[in-house]
């Protein structure tokens, strides 16, 4: 392992992404602590070796007893020392993965929100393995491997050929832990990219539940999930059986060795060159320089899940960037203006193709279009929750990336297509997870929530439920009905009241009561002075519009006041209809 002041830095045998190998560095504290206590311990870690020569050489000879107490308090001291200090360097490293979890969690989040791709869904927990990784005794045992030599050299000082034996010994399970590394690397890394893969489906049919049981795919969905698994879990096991040979293999090899010591300090012995204690001492020392060693062998499949791991989590690294320094700007009027702005697909096909209109306060402006044309994607871009391949969108002349996020989402309201509420209250919800700090911001939360829900029309029916406002939903916000949970959803979007609202087919799930308190808040928000922007299909929104926009297979081809659009659009049908 090692930390360096350059860009590299390499752990688990390979080198960091930048944004982790930042958050290493923060933890150079607790790795130079770590490795002083690992001095400490492998010096401690002689005791024994010297307990044991002082017994048979001195003791045992003379017979001393006071001399066999004093050592053994001396031992007991030694033992009870090197315990305290590795529960201190474990504690180190635990600390470390922590602190490497309070720079990087954060950010992995915001990019998973942001990316909201299989590899970024994936993210978290590669995160976690890495994490975790770096507070186990695998680690422990990297920071104690390069004391090996040093053990090595004592060796050498009981006896050459102890030492000799030593090395031998050292190198050959060193080979060991190379062809344990090399015959399970791959199929590790197969595995576990399997394995995610198969994760991301199970969640994804969990979501989509109902859908699989009322079309009666449950058994094709499992077979799909069980094919992904039986290719992880061939792989795996396929690992864990060579790297299990291994270790395995390691063990007999040090327990030999360590008994080939005993034969080979007889021998000296027998031969006059080193004592009685020396036989002992040698065994014991021969078993402490081969057992890092043995460690990293035993531990070699988790450092392959995290190599593993370090290899996926790069390509979601790559997005991180450093904390951007915003200007605070002044709170906007609401005049959203969008200048050739241009969208592309994952595969570079143009989604939106020369988008160019603006937007003002008091005004409603729909855009219409038929399906897959496009709608959702500008209304995503218009609060900048993916960016123009080309062109720029502004919010009072500022550009919508020169805005702090967090004060963008304060003076924008936006309402996606699908709900999307999240498992909490139903004030967390249309408060959008505020964390007030005081009792007088929670009171202004409180009074916020119910304006919101007042204007969205929803407040009446949030009284009816068992607990209101404090109602909790599951996860993806179940305990609702679709039409419900779009009404909490546009709540939500008038949350504070923001200066331009956003709402992304509003009334699809709604019923007649519903829509009729849509076109009211769409009435009292316009009535505010704030600028409307809805994607709509529905005749009743279409009518509640200024403007109107007409988007065509990503293209505006239409724009004006809504009731000559319509004209247009119904013009040449109802031509067709006058020759008939």
């Amino acid at each position: 392992m090692a930390v360096t002041k350059s860009a590299a830095v390499k752990l688990l045998g390979m080198e960091m992404p930048p944004a982790l190998a930042d958050a290493l560095r923060l933890c150079r504290p607790h790795f130079v602590a770590a490795a002083a206590f690992s001095l400490l311990i492998n010096i401690l870690y002689l005791a024994p070796t010297i307990y044991m020569l002082q017994v048979y050489d001195r003791v045992v000879p003379t017979g001393g007893k006071t001399t066999l107490l004093f050592v053994t308090m001396a031992l007991a001291l030694a033992l009870l020392a090197m315990t305290g200090l590795e529960m201190v360097r474990s504690r180190l490293l635990v600390r470390a993965s922590e602190r490497v979890d309070a720079v990087l969690a954060p950010r992995i989040l915001e990019q998973m929100v942001a990316s909201e791709t299989p590899a970024t869904a994936q993210a978290m927990r590669d995160f976690d393995t890495i994490r975790t990784t770096i507070g186990t005794p695998i680690v422990a045992a990297m920071f104690d491997a390069p004391w090996t030599p040093v053990f090595l050299l004592v060796a050498f000082m009981l006896h050459f050929w102890i030492g000799i034996m030593a090395i031998v010994s050292a190198a050959l399970l060193i080979f060991l832990a190379w062809s344990n590394q090399k015959a399970t690397q791959a199929r590790m890394e197969v595995a576990t990219t399997a394995m995610a893969a198969a994760q991301n489906t199970q969640q994804a049919a969990a979501m989509q539940g109902v859908a699989v049981r009322g079309l009666g795919m449950t058994g094709a969905m499992v077979e799909r999930q069980l094919d992904s698994r039986r290719i992880a879990l061939a792989n795996m096991v396929d690992a864990q059986l060579v790297g299990s040979r291994l270790t395995a293999t390691s063990k007999f090899f040090r327990i030999f060795v360590q008994s080939a010591a005993l034969g080979l300090g007889a021998l000296l012995a027998i031969a006059g060159y080193i004592s009685a204690g020396a036989i002992i001492a040698a065994s014991i020392l021969l078993s402490r320089a081969l057992q890092p060693i043995e460690g990293l062998i035993a531990g070699w499949s988790q450092l392959a899940t995290a190599r593993a791991a370090v290899h996926r989590l790069a390509h979601v690294l790559e997005g991180l960037s450093g904390q951007r320094a915003y200007t605070a700007l002044p709170s906007p009027k609401g005049l959203m203006e969008v200048e050739n702005a241009g969208v592309r697909g994952s595969e570079g096909r143009p989604i939106l193709v020369g988008i160019s209109f603006k937007a003002g306060p008091g005004k409603i402006l729909g855009i219409i279009g038929p399906n897959g044309s496009g709608k959702s994607t500008l209304g995503r871009l218009l609060v900048g929750a993916i960016q123009p391949a080309i062109g720029t969108v502004r919010l009072d002349g500022a550009r919508l990336t020169d805005w702090d996020p967090a004060e963008l989402g304060r003076h924008i309201g936006f309402m996606p297509q699908e709900p999307s509420l999240f498992e909490g209250t139903i004030k967390e919800n249309i408060s959008r997870f505020a964390r007030p700090a005081t009792a007088d911001d929670l009171r202004a939360v409180d009074e916020a929530v119910v304006a919101a829900a007042t204007e969205a029309g929803v407040h009446e029916m949030i009284l009816q439920l068992p607990e209101a406002y404090e109602s909790r939903l599951g996860l993806m916000g179940a305990g609702l009905s679709l039409g419900q949970a779009q009404r909490i959803a546009l709540a939500r979007a008038l949350y504070g009241a923001p200066k331009v609202l956003v709402l992304d087919e509003p009334n699809a799930f709604l019923d007649q009561a519903g829509e009729a308190a849509l076109i009211g808040a769409l009435a009292r928000a316009k009535a505010r002075g704030a600028t409307v922007i809805v994607i709509a299909h529905r005749r009743s929104v279409v009518d509640a519009s200024d403007e109107l926009l007409v988007l065509d297979q990503g293209r505006p081809t239409m724009m004006g006041p809504s009731a000559a659009v319509v004209k247009r659009l119904a013009g040449p049908q109802a031509g067709k209809e006058n020759a008939a």
